[in-house]
């Protein structure tokens, strides 16, 4: 009986998943992935690139430049943001000049200048004040030459060397036509254009038009492109796409039943098609539609809008597409990568894709259980795009954790606490029970045992006859605890590798005994989430805090070696926790890749298009032809690696603002370098690497020569670097970028800076002083050698001196050579009273018109004297006084406030500048160990406390000295609090008084009436503000 209602079990989700198969489609299933960017109102009615690799971006709020990072207003001079703006702008054309020709609304025709940074208007044919008829097209020919397609004014040509305007005589059937819709300039110098009744072009200076079949009275043409074929493509108003060929148009697709509003070929030949109802990808050499992309609210990646208004094939060969409710977008793309999304019917079985576990079949198709329990058939042949086939008959609900295929073709599964084997009709054979929680990796080995790693413990079954499953013991009798993650065995001695949270353990003699590891070359994380033997023999292994690692071998005791891979390359965290080899040797993983002959890592991910959500351990598959297959939460990455090649890392870079005391600043010529004016106290300069696929992954690396010989290591959040005040010379700003983990371009930006002295800087001013200071000391000579001659001057000359010396010994600590409390305590009221004056003058304060108290201790140091001795301590200290006198300025008070705890007063500075005064005190401390005699040294962190005087500018006494030395000790704790080699800091209070200070680590993170710089080890230099 029980034999019978299998039989019809599976007799019932073969027809289901046969059904199924029928039902689903079978079109490309593979996603289309694109990045937005943020613009007003998601509106954009144009888009271009110019010569420097900016992306001009027309909005509905204006026109902006576009630097990866943040959309930049372009504006003309005015008084209001109104008298700024340009307004609505629908066409754009980079100049080979450098220049961006602006077609507006109703200004006429605007040029942008990046020599100068500023706007140039050149009216229209009405003149300067117009009235200017709209502009809808701009193009440039090689000579310079602007074509400029109106409506209402029709065409003209403009020299923009004589400012002059020609129109042009284009017709349609011999009648005037005036409304200019789309221009085209080819590479032969043939001039195209796309009117309100058609198609036009100027041939030995004659225009003349050219027949739309079958369209007597014509129709609006609205969009032109040439392909690299030079043949020229052309959309219409009532949705034709048509191509001329041999002096006539051929319609390619002639009933699109949308108005074609954009083209552009891509780099892969095809024919980007932006209609008013999505974007069709078109062969070029047949006219058939390969894509039809539409917005779907379930493809997070996916287009964002179909109304398209402009496409865009920038200099790295990438598509960006525009329209109305779209915004911008850039398609992210690499020929290696793929995602494979849910379905977009609802009835599909991978309608909600959610896949944790994977099988590529021998007959290629790939199993795919998903969250529903159903398991999903695909076709995972080349070329097949991962079609779903229907259902895998399985009568049960269960989710399927983990499976495998024998070699007589029946499948192993686990799930849902039962260890199941199956036929390869679905029909159940038997099963067992599970125990020890999730099934994470199933292996069958070829002895015919089955293997279990499991959320607790391992498990073997001994054959498809045995009775039950057995906990397995490593040598010692105690059973594995913690999750098992990886089983693998080797093809000769079929020896057995797990891979779990108590370590890596091997099988020899029958048993499972640990890994031993040489001391210096062990794993850098005792758990291990994958295992991988690659044909040459190598093991690999990926841990969860240190990455890939290499056995390199075992050494005289048998004890193995491991090279960190992640952490010699750089890289954090786990490489991926699924590892698999290509046919070149290479190690992949869902996140990245490894070479083992060039020693590389590449990593990958959103901007190369293989956004799939979040990426799930023991989900892979290697497909037929040598394709990769990893499950996510929203999809399937597909890998090719063959088609994989290492990018380039190679980008544009450029200066997006400058910013000089504080005020954006634009210099003529940039070019050429920059001449800051006399008495220039600072210089902001905003750097950007043009890599639109993900700029936030991008690192740089700058340095001022002249003041810097290291690089600063700066990320996409901090690249805005401010020097000064500069001494008069020359200088030289260095930048380079990359977006890879370590490697670095060898092209950099350079900017030429000349400081020009101020007028007492310059040579004859300083000539002057020199002979002025000698005269000085001559007269003084003279008055000396007379005083010299009195005895009792002498006499009493010496006991001043000495007096001067005890003094300054009373002031000074004897061990560090710093300033002590009595200092303090004598200059203190005179440092108060200036700044209290220059907060309470009834003007303005200056940028460098603060104080900033900072307290310092050393972490952990009564550990340095319990375990060196107080001599070790005293020489931490002196060494320590000698850094920081690096750091500070002379015009700063270093004090020993007592023991390891220093106070500084750092004296006519801003606030802004103190938590990065902070970063660069906690980085000298932590960057060079402290030798503490006998050939030893040792690390030493510091934490910092600071506050800015006076603490609240609009009432500068509301803080009194004593009350902002315990909010610096306050903030001090809070520091240690925080885990030390760090700072919290305090740069203005708003409203807050003394007795409502933080007192503990909460306070300060949950204080809003308070500016709070922090900053830790892993980001010195960087804090964050609440």
């Amino acid at each position: 009986m029980r034999s019978s209602f299998r039989s019809l079990a599976c007799l019932f989700f073969l027809l289901f998943g046969a059904a199924a198969a029928l039902a689903a489609p079978v079109a490309e299933a593979l996603e289309v992935q694109f990045r937005s960017v943020a613009v007003p109102q998601n509106t954009v009615p144009t888009l271009a690139q110019d010569r420097a690799g900016f992306i001009w971006v027309a909005t509905s709020r204006g026109l902006t430049r576009y630097d990866g990072y943040r959309l930049r207003p372009i504006e003309q001079a005015g008084e209001t943001n109104t008298q700024r703006n340009l307004g609505w702008v629908r066409a754009l054309s980079s100049a080979r000049d450098g220049r961006m020709w602006i077609g507006t609304e109703f200004l006429g025709l605007k040029a942008y200048d990046p020599g100068q940074d500023r706007l140039e208007s050149h009216g229209s044919a009405k003149g300067e004040a117009g009235p200017h008829a709209p502009i809808r097209a701009l193009a440039e020919d090689e000579s310079g030459t602007v074509w400029v397609g109106t409506l209402g004014q029709g065409l003209h040509r403009y020299t923009p060397g004589t400012r002059r305007f020609e129109p042009q005589d284009l017709r349609w059937q011999g009648e005037p036509e005036s409304r200019v819709l789309a221009l085209c300039v080819g590479a032969k110098g043939t001039v195209w254009a796309g009117h309100w009744r058609g198609l036009s072009r100027l041939r030995a200076g004659v225009w003349e038009s050219l027949p739309l079949p079958g369209l007597d009275q014509g129709a609006p043409v609205l969009a032109l492109a040439e392909g690299r074929d030079g043949r020229l493509w052309l959309g219409t108003q009532d949705g034709r796409l048509g191509v001329v060929e041999q002096d006539s148009v051929r319609w390619v697709q002639p009933d699109l039943k949308t108005p074609v509003q954009a083209l552009a070929e891509a780099g892969d030949g095809r024919l980007w098609v932006g209609t008013k109802s999505g974007l069709l990808w078109v062969n070029t050499a047949s006219g058939e539609i390969e894509a039809r992309l539409r917005h779907d609210p379930r493809r997070l990646a996916g287009l964002a809008g179909n109304d398209i208004s402009g496409l865009l094939r920038d200099q790295g060969g990438a598509m960006w597409v525009t329209g109305y409710g779209l915004g911008l977008q850039r398609h992210q793309y690499h020929p290696a990568l793929a995602v494979r999304g849910a379905d977009t019917n609802q009835a599909s079985p991978l309608a909600e894709i959610d896949v944790r576990a994977l099988l590529a079949l021998k007959n290629g198709e790939v199993l795919a259980p998903t969250q529903t329990g159903r398991v999903v058939r695909l076709d995972g042949r080349p070329g097949q795009g991962l079609a779903t086939l229907g259902v895998w008959p399985r009568e049960r609900s269960s989710v399927v954790e983990s499976l495998a295929e024998a070699p007589d073709g029946s499948l192993w599964m686990a799930g849902g606490g039962r260890l199941e084997h199956r036929a390869s009709t679905g029909r159940l054979l038997r099963d067992w029970p599970m125990d020890g929680g999730r099934a994470q990796r199933l292996l069958l080995r070829a002895s015919g045992e089955v293997w279990l790693g499991m959320q607790e413990g391992l498990y073997r079954l001994a054959g498809p006859e045995a009775p039950a499953l057995e906990r397995v013991h490593p040598t010692g009798g105690t059973p594995l605890h913690g999750g098992v993650y990886a089983l693998i065995e080797e093809p000769g001695s079929h020896a057995l590798w797990v891979g779990g949270q108590q370590g890596l353990f091997r099988e020899r003699e029958g048993s499972l005994q640990a890994v031993p590891q040489a001391p210096t070359e062990t794993l850098g994380s005792p758990a291990v989430l994958a295992l991988l033997l690659a044909r040459d023999g190598t093991l690999w292994a990926d841990t969860p805090a240190a990455g890939l690692h290499r056995l390199r071998g075992w050494d005289a005791q048998g004890r193995a070696r491991f090279d960190r891979i992640g952490e010699r390359h750089g890289m954090e965290g786990v490489f991926g926790g699924n590892l698999h080899e290509d046919a070149q040797g290479r190690v992949w993983s869902q996140l990245a890749v490894y070479d083992p002959k060039t020693d590389r890592v590449d990593s990958f991910g959103a901007a190369e298009g293989a956004s799939f959500g979040s990426f799930w351990f023991f989900a892979s598959t290697e497909l037929p032809g040598g394709g990769l297959l990893f499950g996510g939460s929203r999809g399937l990455l597909r890998i090719e690696p063959q088609a994989f090649a290492p990018a380039a890392i190679t980008m544009p870079l450029v200066i997006s603002t400058l910013r000089v005391n504080g005020q954006p600043y634009q210099a003529p010529a940039l070019q050429q370098g920059l001449q800051l004016p006399a008495g220039t106290r600072s210089l902001a300069v905003e750097f950007a690497g043009l890599d639109y696929a993900d700029p936030g992954r991008l690192r740089y690396q700058y340095r001022l020569q002249g003041l810097d010989t290291d690089w600063t290591n700066a990320d996409a959040s901090s690249r805005s670097p401010r020097f000064g005040p500069l001494k008069p010379g020359r200088y030289t700003l260095q930048v380079r970028a990359t977006p890879h983990q370590e490697l670095w371009s060898a092209a950099q930006l350079e900017l030429p800076i000349q400081q020009l002295p101020a007028w007492w800087q310059t040579l004859w001013a300083q000539v002057a002083g020199v002979g002025l200071g000698l005269l000085a000391i001559w007269a003084w000579v003279r008055w000396r050698t007379r005083q010299l001659r009195r005895r009792e001057v002498e006499l009493q000359a010496l006991v001043d001196e000495r007096t001067a010396e005890l003094r300054e010994a009373s002031l000074t600590d004897s061990l560090t050579g710093l300033r002590n409390r009595r200092y303090l305590e004598l200059r203190l009221p005179d440092d108060l009273h200036l700044c209290l004056r220059r907060f309470e003058s009834g003007e303005l304060p200056g940028p460098d018109s603060d104080l900033v108290l900072m307290l310092l201790d050393l972490d952990h140091f009564k550990r340095v004297n319990d375990a060196h001795g107080h001599a070790a301590g005293d020489a931490v200290l002196v060494q320590l006084a000698e850094r920081l006198r690096r750091v500070f300025r002379e015009t700063d008070s270093l004090v020993r406030w007592g023991g390891e705890e220093l106070l500084v007063l750092v004296r006519e500075t801003s606030r802004d500048d103190a938590a990065e005064l902070a970063a660069r005190v906690c980085a000298a401390v932590r960057g060079q160990p402290f030798d503490i005699g006998g050939g030893q040294s040792l690390s030493v962190t510091t934490s910092i406390g600071f506050v800015a005087y006076p603490l609240d500018p609009q009432q500068p006494r509301a803080w009194e000295w004593q009350a902002s030395l315990g909010l610096a000790d306050s903030a001090l704790y809070a520091a240690k609090a925080r885990g030390r080699d760090g700072y919290v800091g305090a740069v203005k209070a708003n409203g807050l008084t003394p007795s409502e200070a933080p007192r503990d680590l909460n306070d300060w993170q949950n204080e809003s009436r308070m500016t709070v710089r922090v900053g830790v080890a892993k980001a010195a230099g960087q804090g964050t503000e609440t």
